[in-house]
């Protein structure tokens, strides 16, 4: 090999090194990193344990869309002054969006103003204005509560009141499930009686009253996960309840109320799609964030199942969601 020779191979491998290095330290190319986006979701509830479906879903558009999910509960159940202070401490601690479930649907709805305009807002039940920059992400609260009814009236007897168990009309969206089930319950000849923990109600004692020997059979029912998954635990509690019960019927989706269902101990459930609810949540509130929010109602479709429906083909995905 000539002198010529090594020096044009000399600088062929200086070349090819010096490019290496540029590349490997990312001076020609630049690798564009992927911009994160901070979601806060405020909870209307002390406990999150009836949201792990939405959360799955959460979490699934969390990491399609690159959003840093935080998670917020409240200190003191149904208290909507305290879940406004954490909206408003989430949107100061740098959140770009929250999603929000209302604890107390009029009074928070009177507050959404102050934050709507502050950064997107996701909200889990309808709007309260035509003119606010508001995702919805809802059911037909007053179709659940028909579907509800439905179920009771087709399997009950119309003698015997309809007993119906709540956390508190006043509470998420159980005014407006409270209103279509009692509505249609009166088209069929039925009773209902409210017992509303937020009233005073007692559940175990109002059972007591209700299911004691001699009395006919009752048929219980309960608007919201909560007051169902502790009526559930009650009657478990004590076997002298379960010859006295027409039937347990509620809304509510989440593993211990299906697996209630399963056991026979529920007639049936209300139920929608918790995963689709939380993708979407996170999804829009990363679009507003992308491209600004704007006023968008999304109406998620609620169904009435009952033992065999569970494992079905139609529904098993959609309650059992892979993580």
């Amino acid at each position: 090999m000539t002198k010529r020779e090594k020096i044009i191979w000399c600088i062929f491998g200086a070349v090819l090194g010096l490019l290496f290095l540029l590349s490997s330290t990312d001076l020609i190319i630049k690798e564009k990193k992927a911009e994160i986006y901070s979601v806060s979701v405020v909870f209307d509830s002390t406990s999150d344990t009836c949201y792990t479906n939405f959360k799955k879903g959460v979490e699934k558009a969390a990491g399609d869309f690159n959003a840093d999910v935080r998670y917020v509960t409240l200190y003191q159940e149904g208290e909507a002054k305290q879940q406004k202070e954490l909206v408003a401490r989430e949107i100061d601690s740098g959140a770009q969006a929250v999603v929000l479930a209302p604890a107390e649907k009029n009074s928070t709805q009177e507050e959404l103003g102050s934050y709507a305009y502050s950064c997107p807002l996701i909200l889990l039940g309808d709007q309260p204005s035509e003119e606010l920059p508001v995702t919805s992400v809802m059911r037909d609260y007053a179709r659940e509560g028909e579907l509800l009814a439905q179920a009771v009236a087709a399997q009950a007897d119309s003698i015997s009141p309809v007993y119906v168990f709540t956390k508190g009309l006043s509470l998420g969206n159980n005014q407006e499930i409270y209103e279509g089930f009692t509505g249609k319950l009166r088209e069929n000849g039925f009773e209902a009686i409210l017992c509303s923990q937020r009233e005073g109600a007692d559940f175990k004692a109002a059972l007591d009253a209700v299911l004691y020997p001699g009395s006919g059979k009752a048929t219980v029912a309960a608007l919201d996960p909560e007051s169902l998954t502790e009526l559930a635990q009650i009657l478990n509690s004590d076997n002298h309840y379960t010859g006295h019960l027409a039937g347990v019927f509620g809304v509510g989706s989440t593993a211990y109320l299906l697996n209630q269902m399963d056991r026979g101990l529920i007639r049936g459930l209300v139920v929608h799609n918790c995963y689709n609810e939380g993708y979407l949540a996170v999804e829009r509130a990363v679009k507003g964030i992308r491209q600004g929010m704007k006023k968008e109602r999304i109406l998620l479709e609620s169904f009435y199942i009952e033992r065999p429906d569970i494992r079905s083909r139609k529904f098993e995905k959609m309650l059992y969601p892979m993580d």
